[in-house]
């Protein structure tokens, strides 16, 4: 069967990927002259790369990373010190490492709250570990009933301070949405909070060794159209 595809982001590549694994021909109709949709890249006149900002690979994606290891390019990945790092706004410059020891979750996460000397203090540090808590214990079913909060709303109700939500929050959620606590729904970063609670090396980070559009979406467009896919651009619909 043949199955037109809007799109060549990573969606559209990864859709047109499974189905030619499952016997069809996809056809992928992309607008620009650029694979990858949301996470493409671009070169500029001096040989530099540029993007969006989506470069970062978390351990907790656990299809995306099988995908990459089907396509035989895992070794692209460059896997970082497990460590969530944070600039210090009152200190120009001068950055903050939640460092994530390898012990079982969700006390690698907690553990690491608890170390931070630089951010926290230590009853917001309490409050910290003790607001995330929930999500832990109750799960998706949890999660996904925050969608009545926005994620500022969400804090306050667990008692977490503005203080925590300034130099950590924001940055956190802009990180994962481009969107700022007060605007986005509360399930949005709890669903990647919560798989960094409970899986070990959920909030683990890797980063491609080069370009999104050059070292991960054109492996996938030359594995679907080697089988009898193809992916036309400048073509919009």
């Amino acid at each position: 069967m043949r199955v037109a595809i809007a799109g060549a982001g990573l969606a559209g590549l990864a859709c047109a990927k499974y189905l030619v694994d499952a016997g069809h021909q996809p056809i992928v109709y992309e607008s620009r002259d650029v694979l990858g949709g949301l996470v493409a890249a671009w070169e500029d006149e001096d040989g530099d790369m540029y993007e969006t900002g989506l470069h970062a690979f978390f351990g907790a994606y656990p299809n995306m990373l099988q995908l990459i290891e089907e396509l035989g390019i895992s070794d692209r990945l460059q896997w970082k010190e497990h460590a969530l790092i944070f600039n210090q706004p009152e200190k120009p410059g001068t950055y903050s490492y939640f460092k994530v020891p390898n012990i079982p979750a969700p006390f690698h996460v907690i553990t690491s709250i608890i170390k931070n000397n630089d951010m926290l203090t230590w009853e917001q540090k309490f409050k910290f570990a003790l607001g995330l808590w929930p999500g832990v214990v109750f799960g998706k079913k949890y999660v996904e009933e925050m969608d009545k909060y926005s994620l500022l709303e969400w804090l306050r109700k667990q008692g977490v301070d503005d203080r925590v939500n300034s130099d950590i929050f924001i940055a956190a959620s802009k990180a994962l949405t481009f969107i700022n606590p007060e605007d986005v729904s509360a399930t949005i970063p709890l669903t990647a909070i919560n798989k960094f609670l409970r899986e070990r090396y959920g909030s683990m980070v890797a980063l491609l060794d080069g370009s999104h559009s050059e070292r991960l979406c054109q492996p996938i467009v030359d594995y679907f159209t080697e089988r009898g896919g193809s992916v036309q651009m400048n073509k919009p619909l």
